[in-house]
């Protein structure tokens, strides 16, 4: 029964598989982009470096969300299983709804036999740290702009004041329930171990890096494919602004991939210094680099 089933689930990937290429190749066609006006000789540098890195580390990435499941279920998973895995799932989040991406991930627990608890627990911790990431690099760098965002905006200022009481509910439950609470989560004190505190640490410190590459790689589309000179203080803001964009982009509902949003954030970060027009288009280009180093990295991985 279980080899059926297995068989089913690896049918039902390969298909929805599919439907995201499609959507993929729906996605590229609508942009309404002029391709010929990208695909210039002196862009092709710059392209090529975008979607070379942005390929390895889509294949990367696979590395921390490893280690976490490692973590949890005590099993040792080669990395090269974990890729085609990671990659065919990344694919799927350009299928609408925004779940497929995260629930392809589980296929690695039946090809390993692992968890799907664990696995899925994974994927969330996974999910978790890279927006604790992006949190860490705006705060760091836009400390000032997100504090007077919080205080010029009603909206904000109610999503925070909900934070804060949810923040309070929390702890007051923790503290009431302290005993049973301690009892149910016994079996899980290895979390709390040197080794399991190491893996987090190291997948924090991963995400960190790999967001702030991904900035240096959106400034190379406005610096040398849009051919728009920077002075160094809007470098700095640009390559914040893109983190926290993309940040605000994730946690907003209703909004796919943060269209519309993004661009807001990074109006509102550089105080309009590039202009509506740079700011669009530049989030155009940078998107449709994206998708193509999504399938290369698509087909890297599946090699594995």
């Amino acid at each position: 029964m279980k080899g059926k089933a297995n068989k089913y689930i690896k049918i039902l990937g390969n298909i929805i598989t599919v439907i995201a290429i499609v959507f993929v190749i729906k996605r590229l066609m609508s942009s309404g982009y002029d391709y010929s006006q990208l695909f210039v000789a002196k862009n092709i540098i710059p392209i090529l470096t975008i979607v070379i890195v942005q390929s390895v580390m889509v294949i990367t990435n696979a590395f921390p969300w490893k280690l976490l499941i490692e973590m949890l279920t005590d099993r040792k998973v080669p990395f090269g299983e974990t890729i085609p895995v990671y990659v065919m799932a990344n694919l799927m989040k350009y299928v609408p709804g925004n779940v497929f991406q995260y629930v392809g991930r589980n296929q690695i627990a039946v090809k390993n036999k692992l968890p799907h608890l664990q696995v899925a627990t994974a994927t969330v911790l996974d999910v978790g740290m890279t927006v604790l990431a992006a949190a860490l690099i705006s705060i760091f760098f836009l400390f000032d702009y997100i504090m007077k965002f919080i205080q010029n905006s009603d909206w904000m200022r109610v999503v925070a004041f909900a934070f804060l009481v949810v923040g309070i509910v929390v702890v007051l439950f923790l503290i009431i329930f302290r005993k049973k609470i301690a009892t149910k989560f016994k079996k899980y004190h290895y979390l709390m171990s040197a080794k399991s505190l190491k893996t987090i640490f190291v997948a924090l410190v991963y995400y960190i890096i790999v967001l702030m590459i991904s900035s240096l790689m959106y400034l190379i589309v406005v610096v040398f494919i849009l051919d728009t000179p920077l002075t160094a203080r809007v470098f700095l803001q640009l390559f914040s602004a893109y983190t926290l964009a993309w940040l605000v982009g994730f946690i907003t509902p209703g909004a796919p991939g943060g269209i519309g949003v993004k661009e807001a954030v990074m109006l509102g970060v550089t105080g309009g210094y590039l202009g509506v027009d740079v700011i669009t288009l530049s989030m155009v280009i940078i998107r449709i680099l994206l998708i193509i180093a999504d399938c290369v990295a698509f087909a890297m991985g599946k090699t594995y």
